[in-house]
């Protein structure tokens, strides 16, 4: 449970403030800092901040709203806005389903579809409470995605979609703890068109995914090198999407021969194999204005790596 900073002890809150270092897990279907509290945790020297560090001041000191309160209590908040650039690795199973062939349903059996995503997503975010942060993000996803249909007399037919999202969306995480452990969850969703290497909309709608990830950790503290935080977790992603493009048969008269045609024009239906997958990560914050984060998951068929860098003022 989350309670508001005056109804807990100084060493709570802001051991949680984790939450704005962490980045958003941009999980793309193809079918897509820690702050250290003042007092009590420093007798336990997991996090800290050193006596001789100059002070940071924030943009402005009405937020986040009841941060000026939590100030004067002695609470060490993070700076409340934040930029960052983070990059996203994908590589997973997709489950491909409803074949159609110029538009008719075709029974066939249908192979697994490797994927694998590159993702680059700028992030702002704004701490409205001392334990919510919200914020938008833009990005743009390469990946690529091999469909392979087998047919009745044996015959496979592979496929290679290459493609290109730029997407957009928002999400929020909230965050709670005790002295050096916290626990922050987050959520975000995002929308946006596929499109294919050669400039074609390869997706009949917006691709729209969703991510849920809760982690759970400690902080620390080298004292003047900066503080850390060490977590684990898991990642719950719910995307789904249909593709379509077109395939030259005109070197395979077999195929050709069944479908009628020397193009055989196609649509897929793909979602994740996999809904969650574990992971573990960190971050270092450097001082009250850099930090760094890296991630990576997987189990089963999902494997995600993320790297980050964030700016506060």
């Amino acid at each position: 449970m989350i309670h508001i900073y005056n109804t807990i002890p100084t060493s709570v809150v802001l051991a949680l403030a984790l939450a704005w270092s962490v980045p958003p897990v941009r999980a793309q279907s193809t079918a897509v800092s820690s702050v250290a509290p003042p007092s009590s945790i420093y007798e336990l020297k997991p996090v800290g901040k050193p006596s001789d560090v100059k002070e940071v001041k924030p943009l402005v000191d009405w937020m986040p709203i009841w941060g000026q309160d939590a100030r004067e209590k002695g609470f060490d908040l993070p700076l409340p806005f934040g930029v960052g650039l983070t990059y996203t690795y994908i590589d997973q199973n997709m489950v491909v389903s409803d074949v159609k062939i110029e538009g008719r349903p075709l029974d066939v059996n249908i192979r697994d579809a490797k994927t694998t995503t590159h993702t680059g997503v700028f992030r702002g975010d704004m701490w409205l409470f001392p334990f919510l942060n919200v914020y938008g993000i833009v990005g743009e996803t390469a990946g690529v995605t091999k469909p392979a249909v087998v047919f009745s007399n044996g015959q496979v037919l592979e496929s290679e979609v290459k493609y290109n999202r730029f997407s957009y969306g928002g999400g929020a995480t909230l965050a709670g703890g005790w002295k050096a452990w916290f626990l922050t969850i987050d959520a975000n969703w995002t929308s946006g068109d596929l499109v294919s290497k050669d400039g074609g909309q390869i997706s009949d709608k917006p691709i729209r995914s969703l991510t849920f990830t809760p982690r759970f950790g400690t902080l620390f503290s080298s004292g003047k090198l900066g503080t850390g935080a060490l977590w684990v977790g898991g990642m719950y992603l719910l995307a789904t999407s249909e593709l379509h493009d077109s395939v030259d048969l005109s070197n395979r008269p077999v195929l050709a021969g069944l479908v009628g045609s020397d193009t055989l024009n196609y649509s897929v239906r793909v979602e994740p194999k996999e809904n969650w997958n574990l992971l573990i990560g960190g971050n270092w914050q450097l001082n009250k204005r850099w930090s760094f984060t890296a991630e990576v998951g997987g189990v089963m068929d999902r494997f995600h790596a993320i790297g980050a860098v964030m700016w506060r003022f």
